[in-house]
């Protein structure tokens, strides 16, 4: 949204622009609390004519004040019953433990009475409460956007250089990359973005990758940048502002398929390959893409990877069949656990995750949705659906994105940027210019405005493909520009091991998973491998194995088995029937035996990874 039309949902100071004053409502609406006491001195709505020293019976009483209809006392009762609301008034509620300052808010018809921030009158006006920002611990939380700044990039050799691609926060900097235009008559190259004091941004640096390059796709792991243009991978090492290339590694398998984004996930590159329908797989060593690996997962439009802790999903631009489960071993093999169809969700590139929702828009402007899916389980399960928006963010109970819907209902907001209310749908605009490939960290929000850079000639998208690089707050209490200063954690995991030669009882536990936060959502995944050799002085029967389990922990604190398990490797006739099974019962989860035991060696490594560290970890019983 441009700085002369941004949009802010808490009351903005809005100019006269004849005389260049700030109305009597909205400047007490700003001030809160001190609104009231500031007007009886007579600052407000006219100049200060008088410094007082004088008894306090000459001053302006609270009576003249309300007299004077600047803040009106009242009631929520009486609120609720108001016929003739005014916006340019603010209320002032006395309720036992509900006082505070409303304003009545004309253009809001639809939000409901929550009987705390929002009051509604039997004639449908609502009127809204105004936090004092200087209240101790309060919090503004309207969930729109507020523009802290935007830069726009001076492209190499003064190019228009359209179709921003991906934004990037990494340790206290933001990395833009820029594809060019869809000719590939331009310089595709890396823009490197800083925070320049608490509320603006300044281009640092630039890297250029070359004419043609077709970048479209970039990651960042333990200082290194990586970035697929065309059959090959460049390297560039980050060196304090700038970028150093570094190397360049040739794709061996499937290398003229094109990939239109990547990711690191427990420190392996991945990159779905749009042109053949497959998931390349890097080890890095030292920064060097080494092992490269290709798994027949998903079909050509292979879009994106988008992560919930150890639980992954492949995005796929395709009508049907367009969400893919994944499970991804301790040695980086991908598995497909199962492909849906979702109904509303049509051609998708990108997914977000908040908490167990998963949402999903799409580039079909007519047929497609922006669905909602519950992931809690591992599969996905449809619980609601939006206006079209294929990219967003998820900021409390809204969805703020680029609106791409073409729907008769929605045809004054397509191409605009949108926040929708995840309650009931509620579609409001907030800028002219939608908001490309969002970010959120925290209370930040970074992204791409779409612009009108295009060339003569060019692809016909170029128009709304620009490169100005802009920066918001979803808290109309600005905390400034919040970007991560260490490097992103996309799972924590550890092991631990078990060795020794004992009697074991059928369902004897070894092993438990001890909760450090029992209310709070979370994936665990376990990896166990083992050898059990019963009677070992004999020796008995024997048995080798490594089984991979995943479960999800609710806010109750209890646990569900995800998926069932997976052996990596097939039992062999003969062998030792009792194994070793990780389960879960309520808010217990555990590795047990699965019968009896004699005088048995058992040596056991539990690998498990958890959606963070302060999850909790397993211990020897």
């Amino acid at each position: 949204m441009t700085k002369e039309t941004k949009t802010e949902l808490t009351e903005p100071q809005e100019m006269d622009q004849g005389n260049g004053m700030i109305s009597r409502r909205k400047l007490l609406a700003s001030l809160g609390m001190a609104g009231a006491a500031l007007a009886t001195t007579g600052i407000v709505n006219g100049a200060l004519t008088k410094a007082y020293a004088d008894p306090v019976d000459n001053r302006t009483k609270v009576k003249d004040l309300m007299t004077n209809h600047y803040v009106v006392v009242t009631t929520i009762a009486e609120l609720r019953a108001n016929l003739s609301p005014d916006a340019e008034v603010v209320y002032f509620v006395k309720d036992m433990g509900e006082e505070g300052h409303f304003y009545y808010d004309a253009a809001d018809t639809a939000s409901p009475d929550d009987g705390k921030n929002v009051l509604v009158s039997s004639s449908g006006a609502r009127f809204k409460r105004i936090y004092d920002a200087r209240r101790l611990g309060e919090m503004l939380t309207d969930n729109g956007l507020y523009e802290y700044d935007r830069v726009k990039p001076v492209p190499p050799d003064g190019q228009l250089a359209n179709e921003a691609e991906v934004i990037i926060p990494y340790k206290g900097t933001l990395y833009c990359l820029f594809k060019g235009s869809y000719s590939l008559l331009d310089q595709s190259y890396i823009c490197v973005v800083r925070p320049d004091g608490e509320g603006s941004i300044k281009v640092v640096s630039r890297m250029d990758i070359g004419v043609g390059a077709d970048a479209r796709a970039m990651a960042i792991h333990n200082d290194d940048v990586f970035v697929f243009v065309g059959n090959k991978i460049k390297v560039y090492r980050i060196i304090d502002t700038g970028l150093q290339f570094k190397l360049e590694y040739t794709r061996k398998l499937k290398s003229d398929g094109f990939v239109q984004t990547c990711c690191i996930i427990n420190g392996r590159l991945y990159a779905p390959n749009w042109g053949w329908g497959t998931i390349e797989k890097y080890d890095l060593v030292n920064g060097v893409p080494s092992n490269e690996a290709s798994f027949n997962i998903g079909a050509v439009g292979n879009a994106s990877i988008v992560s919930n802790g150890s639980i992954h999903y492949l995005i796929t631009w395709t009508p049907e069949n367009n969400i893919t489960r994944l499970d991804i071993d301790g040695y980086g093999n991908v598995y497909n656990r199962g492909t849906f169809t979702i109904p509303g969700i049509y051609a998708p590139r990108y997914a977000t995750i908040h908490n167990g929702v998963m949402t999903v828009g799409g580039y079909g402007t007519i047929a497609g949705q922006t669905v909602a899916l519950d992931i809690s389980s591992g599969t996905p399960v449809k619980i609601g659906a939006y206006i079209n928006m294929p990219t967003h963010v998820r900021v409390g109970d809204y969805l703020i994105g680029w609106a791409a819907d073409q729907k008769p209902a929605y045809e004054s907001t397509y191409q605009k940027l949108v926040r929708v209310r995840m309650s009931d749908g509620a579609v409001e605009v907030l800028s002219d210019r939608a908001l490309l490939y969002p970010v959120l960290y925290k209370e930040t929000v970074y992204g791409f405005l779409a612009g009108q850079d295009g060339t003569s000639g060019a692809h016909a998208g170029d128009s709304q493909l620009g490169q100005e690089i802009a920066c918001y707050s979803t808290n109309a209490l600005k905390k400034g520009i919040q970007i991560p200063t260490d490097a992103p954690d996309y799972t924590y995991t550890d092991t631990i091991r078990y060795m020794n030669i004992k009697n074991y009882d059928e369902d004897e536990v070894i092993a438990r998973f001890k909760n450090f936060s029992p209310n709070s959502l979370g994936w665990l995944k376990v990896k166990l491998s083992y050898a059990i050799v019963n009677n070992q002085n004999v020796p008995g029967q024997t048995i080798v194995q490594e089984s991979v389990y995943q479960a999800f922990k609710h806010s109750t604190g209890d646990w569900q088995m995800a998926l069932p398990k997976f052996d990596l490797r097939q039992p062999q006739a003969g062998e030792l029937a009792v194994t070793l099974d990780f389960k879960v019962s309520g808010p217990d989860a555990y590795v047990a035996v699965s019968g009896d035991l004699t005088n048995a060696l058992i040596n056991l490594s539990i690998q498990f990874d958890v959606t963070d560290k302060y999850m909790g970890s397993f211990h020897i019983v």
